[in-house]
């Protein structure tokens, strides 16, 4: 659930998919850190706190309409992406990226946990030196990073983690886009390939229904569970054993209660 907010004169979005209510203390810690990440240049449009995985906690904005949750997303997907190519090249993961189109410089900063996710305007940015400011961006994160980990409430876990926690039997299951692209996993080691068959399937299924939910392929003592997260995220969970149908349905209600 989303709940729009103003704080100090800002406008923004929390979003309560993590737990049912974000702490009233908690709230006001990151939305003062959101406020001091507007307040670094005039050309900072658009601040987004988010998982690793793409969860939206809570954004923050200046002026004009942004859907965070495509923001999040995006963000994520391209660290995902980031960390792939780097490793390759024997490099460690990124500590943040930026993201330039012709009207805006989007600047991600990675945390083990949290994202923060910077939308800056070129058509305010005269003058603007983007990496002097990526120290102080840094900072902001890292504060917004221990803040969120401190709250029992949210800590570090992740939907992967809760239901690899709660469901033992569940041992491979990856987070990606719907295009295809992955945002977390466990269990494979070439979450790459299987993140594009996996959003191919449901592509099937789009191009038979907009409003696919769930896809599910079986084989004896096995099935592969394809089901929708939310409007830009796909889950794709392998059920092993004698009754997948139980463990699919363990899976579907802790997504349906919030798991993040």
């Amino acid at each position: 659930m989303n709940t729009n907010y103003k704080y100090r004169g800002m406008t923004g979005q929390l979003s309560t998919t993590l737990v049912d209510e974000m702490p009233g203390e908690t709230l006001g810690e990151v939305a003062t850190l959101l406020e001091e990440t507007l307040k670094v240049h005039r050309s900072v449009k658009n601040a987004v706190l988010c998982t690793k995985e793409g969860v939206v906690v809570a954004s923050i904005a200046r002026a004009g309409e942004i859907d965070p949750r495509i923001v999040a997303t995006v963000s994520s997907a391209l660290v995902w992406g980031g960390n792939s190519a780097l490793s390759h090249l024997k490099s460690r993961g990124p500590t943040h990226i930026i993201h330039t189109t012709t009207i805006e410089r989007i600047l991600t900063i990675v945390q083990p946990h949290y994202h923060l996710v910077v939308i800056i305007s070129r058509a305010d940015d005269a003058g603007l030196n983007l990496q002097s400011l990526i120290p102080l961006f840094q900072s902001l994160a890292t504060r917004m990073e221990l803040v969120m980990g401190s709250t029992p409430a949210f800590g570090t876990q992740t939907i992967l983690g809760t239901i690899v926690e709660e469901i033992p039997e569940v041992t491979r299951g990856v987070l990606l886009t719907i295009d295809g692209l992955p945002l977390g996993s466990v269990g494979f080691k070439d979450e790459v390939e299987v993140s594009a068959l996996v959003s191919s399937l449901f592509a099937n299924g789009l191009t038979y229904s907009e409003v696919t939910n769930t896809i599910s392929v079986d084989t004896e003592g096995t099935r592969l569970l394809i089901t929708r997260v939310d409007d830009s995220r796909l889950l794709a969970v392998v059920c092993p054993g004698p009754n997948p149908e139980e463990i699919s349905q363990k899976v579907r209600l802790l997504l349906d209660g919030g798991a993040a």
